[in-house]
């Protein structure tokens, strides 16, 4: 499938080799996309340069002229929103569902313990960071409403106040903590972590990007690193 996609870049039109696919992604993604665009970028010789934050502040530097190319989220609705309010590009598209894990604790009853400290991303501008929110709102969790809660800019920070110790516990994207022994919350205990797309930039070498993304191959190692596949 690999010889396929590469076959579709070959045939796209000429590239220069100074062409540089300029993309924002949010921070739970960061690491799958970084591994997947050193392997587009070896393979066509097609820079790709990536700027990483949560998806609302991602969001706010579209909305003030940031020159990106292309946009992944991680929510629908932001993507959704900045087309509509400029439908210059393509119409966004899902290209991965996120999933809400807990690090720290060996069973989720000890979301209810007020003793242990938890971080989670941001939630005013964090999708995970609202999913996690949710999850904490439950009936079951309410002893804990008294713990100590740290929000992160983002949910990579959000994992490395885990990491590093200084909190107990953390809810965080699940791609950000397939080695850390995460246990799965449940999907019903949160909106869905659909993730969308935008392509603010077309061209030849976006093009040849989405081609290589959209590629069988880009999509199992994207369930390889913890996510689920589109509906």
């Amino acid at each position: 499938m690999r010889t396929l996609a590469l076959l579709a870049i070959l045939l796209a039109p000429v590239l220069r080799a100074d062409d540089t696919v300029r993309v924002a992604v949010a921070t739970n993604f960061k690491p799958t996309l970084l591994h997947l665009s050193k392997q587009f970028q070896s393979d066509t010789g097609i820079a790709v340069t990536l700027s990483s934050a949560s998806t609302g502040v991602l969001a706010a530097q579209i909305i003030h002229g940031a020159p990106f190319d292309v946009f992944f989220a991680a929510d629908s609705t932001t993507p959704e929103q900045l087309y509509a309010a400029d439908n210059d590009g393509l119409a966004p598209f899902c290209y991965a569902v996120g999933r809400l894990a807990l690090v720290g604790a060996s069973d989720l009853s000890a979301l209810a313990d007020p003793g242990l400290s938890l971080a989670i991303a941001n939630p005013a501008t964090a999708p995970y960071g609202a999913a996690a929110i949710e999850v904490l709102d439950r009936a079951e969790f309410s002893p804990g409403n008294t713990r100590k809660l740290v929000r992160g800019n983002n949910a990579i920070q959000a994992y490395q106040f885990w990491y590093s110790g200084a909190v107990d516990l953390a809810l965080v994207p699940k791609s950000l903590a397939t080695d850390s022994g995460a246990i799965d919350v449940p999907r019903a205990w949160h909106a869905s972590l659909t993730q969308f797309a935008l392509i603010r930039q077309q061209g030849p070498a976006v093009d040849a990007y989405l081609k290589w993304m959209r590629s069988d191959t880009v999509r199992d190692q994207i369930t390889q690193a913890g996510y689920e596949s589109c509906p």
